[in-house]
């Protein structure tokens, strides 16, 4: 938040929008990186489930902090 703000110039819509996308869960990236090297799905899965999880409560509270 503070180096978009701060080093970016990042204000109000701007900021929040960039802020709450580096905060989206890391689904995407498990689920092609199992695919693709020797990885048990089970792990895949259950990152997937925790960050998507996590991400809620951590994208409210920016939100929250922003607005």
């Amino acid at each position: 938040m503070g180096t978009g703000r701060w080093v970016f110039g990042l204000q109000g819509v701007d900021l929040l929008g960039v802020v709450v996308m580096s905060a989206l869960p890391s689904a995407q990236n498990v689920f092609l990186s199992s695919g693709q090297f020797p990885m048990d799905s089970v792990v895949a899965r259950d990152v997937v489930f925790i960050t998507s999880l996590l991400s809620f409560p951590v994208i409210l509270a920016i939100a929250l902090a922003l607005a």
